[in-house]
């Protein structure tokens, strides 16, 4: 939508006011940036809408397609060039972790308390 010159005129002179500004620092805007909060967000969105209208007695099935998900989104981000080597290494910890605890709960384990 274009809009009328003197309405122009204010927004660009709103947003000159704020440019010098740093913006809040809440707990949103962290999370926002956050780069794991976002995949995890992302996966678990996914699994939402794979589910929606789909009754399970089972929580291992959601876990299941979670994982997966999960897997799949990392391997896509890890084949994209334009990420640097030490974030795909952290995407990759971050995804052996979460496998880790995955087959750790089936087996009964508790290793998210373990370093």
């Amino acid at each position: 939508m274009l809009l009328k010159h003197s309405e122009s005129q204010s927004a660009l002179s709103a947003v000159t006011e704020t440019v010098g500004k740093e913006p809040p620092i809440t707990a949103e805007s962290t999370l926002a940036r956050s780069l794991f909060y976002r995949l995890k967000r992302d996966v678990l969105e996914l699994v939402a809408n794979m589910n929606h209208g789909v009754s399970h007695n089972d929580c291992a099935i959601i876990k299941r397609q979670t994982m997966f998900v999960q897997s799949q989104l990392l391997h896509s981000l890890y084949s994209d060039p334009s990420l640097p080597s030490d974030l795909k290494i952290l995407l990759m910890d971050y995804h052996a972790k979460s496998i880790r605890a995955t087959v750790g709960d089936r087996r009964g384990e508790n290793l998210r308390d373990k370093p």
